[in-house]
């Protein structure tokens, strides 16, 4: 699993949804998560419940995580034990904050 950090303060979503679509279409499994102040994928990725503060999602065969602040919390979320690698071939992190 390789994991990509994407940090700033612009418009990350889009680019970041076109990397992962042409990974998926080579066959490879890929998890994004929104960790940005703004949580922009909670606004413009369709969800069938996104009234939760923390949830992951499927469109176009990529995961999206929002709402979490630790790997632990996807992995609960998921019903994964905090021992277990990720089952990604890919984790892209969108936040704002390097420090994060």
């Amino acid at each position: 699993m390789k994991k990509i950090n994407f940090i700033g303060a612009f418009d990350k979503t889009d680019m970041i949804m076109y990397i992962a679509k042409i990974l998926v279409e080579t066959g490879k499994k890929v998890l994004i998560i929104d960790a940005t102040v703004n949580q922009k994928a909670r606004y413009v990725i369709p969800a069938m419940d996104n009234d939760s503060i923390e949830y992951v999602t499927n469109y176009s065969n990529i995961d999206i995580a929002v709402g979490f602040t630790t790997y632990r919390a996807i992995k609960q979320y998921l019903g994964l034990p905090e021992s277990a690698v990720f089952p990604y071939d890919y984790i892209f992190i969108d936040i704002d904050n390097p420090r994060l």
